[in-house]
């Protein structure tokens, strides 16, 4: 069997200094949504397509986490640039980057504005 990221879900306090951080550090713009439900807010990121592939998210029942599944996000075309904007974005680096064997890439780990522990990789 193989597998994929299909969807992400990054819990925020405060939805609008989430979405800053985020559009900072990828140098995006986030599409934001409202479901049906009036308790949720969400802030999409899309994939190269174009297609949503995860969001920022604001509402009862989420709750930012600096423990539990660690989730990549794509870095490319290169990881440092992303690196370089996490502190002035108000981040936390807590991994520098670190090359990983076999060709398979570089991967960093940081805090967002949020508490939450996010981790970045990039082939270069």
């Amino acid at each position: 069997m193989h597998t994929k990221i299909n969807w992400f879900e990054i819990p925020s306090t405060d939805f609008g200094r989430a979405i800053r951080f985020y559009e900072t550090l990828f140098d995006t713009t986030l599409r934001r949504e409202k479901p049906d439900s009036d308790s949720l807010d969400m802030a999409l990121f899309s994939d190269t397509g174009g297609i949503p592939c995860g969001c920022v998210t604001h509402g009862e029942g989420y709750s930012p986490s600096s423990s539990g599944t660690l989730i990549y996000l794509d870095a490319s075309p290169s990881i440092d640039a992303v690196l370089a904007r996490i502190e002035p974005a108000g981040g936390e680096i807590r991994l520098q980057k670190m090359e990983l064997p076999n060709d398979i890439g570089y991967i960093a780990h940081f805090i967002d504005t949020e508490g939450n522990l996010l981790a970045l990789h990039s082939q270069h």
